[in-house]
């Protein structure tokens, strides 16, 4: 499979998360960051591997600590990333993010 595609909105996930953790306690964003980029690189070997969530495409694989969803798909161009977003906020406001998908 081609590598992984982010689109702007996973991208300003990321750096959303990171810069709150690194505000909580130093070092945590970077590993937080590291985890990621581990759980893309396994994705990029095994799409298939997150469970489908959203409109029969959309996957989601759980990272750092089980408390944020990485939201991809699977496409012939490559893995495109569509978010990366805390699970204990309201499962409706995830769903609104994959509305369009």
């Amino acid at each position: 499979m081609n590598p992984a595609v982010w689109t702007l909105g996973a991208e300003s996930d990321v750096q959303a998360i990171y810069e709150r953790l690194e505000t909580w306690e130093e070092g945590t964003g970077d590993r937080f960051y590291e985890e990621v980029l581990a759980s893309v690189r396994l994705l990029e070997a095994f799409p298939d591997a997150g469970a489908i969530v959203f409109a029969e495409k959309v996957r989601r694989v759980l990272v750092f600590n089980r408390n944020y969803g990485l939201f991809y798909v699977p496409e012939t161009r490559g893995l495109v990333i569509h978010a990366l977003l805390d699970l204990r906020q309201n499962p409706e406001q995830i769903r609104r993010r994959f509305g369009a998908l």
